[in-house]
């Protein structure tokens, strides 16, 4: 003891007596948990005064943990450290194919600049992908070639389709199935003008086809009917994309392709092959056999665009969407489809008008394709009263998607609207009455959205209970699980932007009520097609849950995402425990 004493004189603490040479000396930390535990009995004001554990726990993961896509970016490891590649052993009659039109009719990419001066949307990201679109591989060519297609096709024609919808092919907009589809080229456009650098056709219809035995075109077929089309369909009351695009399929081998390339996709996703040779071949076939025909600018040509633009999203990082969906968008922007077109059409928008939403909150941007064109592009409130008006479940589901695309557009000028933290702090343009009267209309349809919901749209069952950290809500169709999603994240994005000065009545629900009820719709429901919309709306409320069970909880759905459905959530999982720390 005397020993220790002359230590402690020296300077030295008892404590390092008695730990292992090498290890530091512990530091505790008391936390304040007050907050956590009566957090859903009060509403969250960001322009309230945070008390000092919280201001200092925000302070530090403003500092540390800001995950938008520019700190991501920044912060990792450099691109070139990490890069490992390997070359697909692809079917050489259809990489001989996308050679040729490289080398004949090849368009150069365009730049951000040439993106803004031909259409007002946001510059495509940086960042190059994670998965078989990296530089220098098969997949990636094609895509190039494709996307530049696309690009020039907008620029060379003007708009050849009509945006009203065609009484001679849509009885009734919602909920009324065409009994079939007879294309024409009255009902897909007006006389065409002539192609700039036209494409060679000549030999495009007689392409050497993928080696696909009967067996594997069987079970690819399967695998769209039973997994990959109800994603698609889930707002889509009709199924357009499994019983009218199939047929419409027969008789154009371009979209035949398409479908089949995302279905072999999924399947290699979902396994975690990586063995993508059959996908690719399939992919770059559906191209080669498009291209010749992007300048009709017909519905079949349309869904093969949509269908690759899937493929895309599925099998690339989802902090490059915005390269993926751009091309796409110029088309549909082009011709005048919207979510009132009807028919296979409006399935079509509104299958890319969900990627585009996702695309807004990955990149904190406006959609690609401008919310005003997505109904009449008359006023907001016009445009919800159409779909109240039309009615149904699915159309209720669609308009909880235009209502976020509108907050998109509001919000955009934050570098992080998605995140907790590191977003742009508050500024002129949201104190202003423009803002705070635009602020004030959107919350009105948020709210009137939830109280007028359909039948179909409430919950079967919905309790808490001790077992979970999330309450267990369960519906009886994926329009409903993801609708509600949307709108409970809609109001995350507005309350967690509020105007100062401005004041709800009644008093809505915490941010954090919000946030647990997008975790319990995924937590609580298995439907692969709600998962696939999921993924942002599940990270945006997982950074309001600082418990360890709400934490885990959401791990395990995404991982569980990943591994049933072969969509990518990894990278949404690592950006939540970063933040967390």
């Amino acid at each position: 003891m005397a020993d220790e004493g002359g230590l402690v004189r020296r300077g030295v603490e008892p404590s390092s007596l008695h730990r292992p040479p090498g290890r530091p000396p512990a530091r505790f930390r008391i936390k304040d948990v007050t907050a956590e535990v009566i957090r859903d009995y009060q509403h969250y004001d960001p322009g309230d005064e945070l008390d000092v554990s919280d201001q200092s726990d925000a302070q530090q993961a403003n500092a540390t943990n800001d995950v938008s896509p520019s700190t991501v970016h920044s912060q990792g490891t450099p691109y070139q450290e990490r890069l490992c590649w390997q070359h697909n052993t692809s079917f050489p009659t259809a990489e001989a194919n996308i050679a040729r039109l490289q080398s004949t009719d090849y368009v150069s990419l365009p730049t951000p600049g040439d993106l803004e001066s031909i259409w007002h949307s946001p510059v495509a990201t940086t960042y190059l992908d994670d998965s078989v679109f990296l530089p220098g591989s098969a997949y990636l060519d094609a895509h190039s070639t494709f996307r530049s297609h696309l690009i020039q096709e907008v620029r060379s024609n003007v708009p050849t389709r009509q945006v009203t919808p065609d009484p001679t092919r849509i009885d009734h907009v919602w909920g009324q199935v065409q009994a079939s589809y007879t294309p024409s080229p009255q009902t897909h456009g007006t006389e065409i003008p002539p192609r700039i650098d036209p494409v060679d056709e000549s030999d495009s219809t007689n392409l050497p086809a993928p080696q696909l035995s009967e067996e594997e075109e069987f079970v690819l077929w399967k695998n769209w009917f039973d997994e990959v089309a109800p994603w698609i369909d889930k707002f889509d009351n009709d199924r357009h994309f499994r019983h009218t695009l199939p047929v419409i399929a027969r008789s154009h081998d371009h979209l035949r392709y398409s479908i089949l390339a995302l279905s072999a996709r999924q399947m290699e996703r979902k396994n975690n092959s990586k063995h993508t040779e059959r996908s690719l071949s399939l992919y770059q076939t559906a191209i080669q056999l498009v291209l010749p025909q992007l300048h009709t600018r017909s519905t079949p040509v349309i869904a093969s665009c949509v269908v690759l633009c899937v493929l895309e999203m599925l099998s690339s990082s989802a902090k490059a969407w915005h390269q993926h969906l751009d091309g796409c968008a110029h088309l549909l922007e082009a011709v005048g489809i919207n979510g009132f077109s009807g028919g296979v059409d409006q399935a079509l928008f509104w299958c890319f008008a969900r990627m585009d939403v996702c695309g807004g909150l990955i990149a904190s941007s406006k959609t690609l394709i401008p919310v005003e064109h997505w109904a009449h592009g008359m006023d907001l409130d016009a445009d919800v009263g159409r779909f109240r008006a039309d009615g149904g479940y699915n159309a209720h589901a669609c308009e909880a998607v235009y209502l976020c695309a509108q907050i998109l557009d509001l919000l955009s000028f934050h570098s992080n609207l998605a995140g907790r933290v590191g977003a742009t702090p508050p500024t002129s343009a949201d104190t202003d009455e423009a803002y705070a009267a635009r602020w004030m209309r959107l919350w009105y349809h948020l709210s009137a959205w939830y109280t007028t919901r359909p039948p179909e749209m409430l919950p079967i069952s919905s309790f808490t209970t001790s077992a979970s950290p999330f309450p267990k809500i369960l519906y009886s169709n994926p329009a409903a699980m993801s609708g509600n999603q949307l709108h409970h994240t809609a109001c995350i994005l507005l309350l967690r932007h509020k105007p100062s000065g401005v004041t709800v009545s009644p008093k809505p629900n915490s941010i954090f009520w919000h946030a647990r009820q997008i975790c319990g719709i995924s937590t609580s429901n298995d439907d692969h097609a709600a998962w696939t919309n999921a993924i942002q709306p599940l990270w945006i409320a997982g950074q309001w849950m600082s418990h360890e069970s709400e934490q885990k909880a959401i791990l395990q759905l995404l991982e569980k995402i990943e591994k049933q459905s072969g969509w990518s959530t990894k990278w949404r999982a690592e950006d939540l425990r970063e933040f967390w720390g």
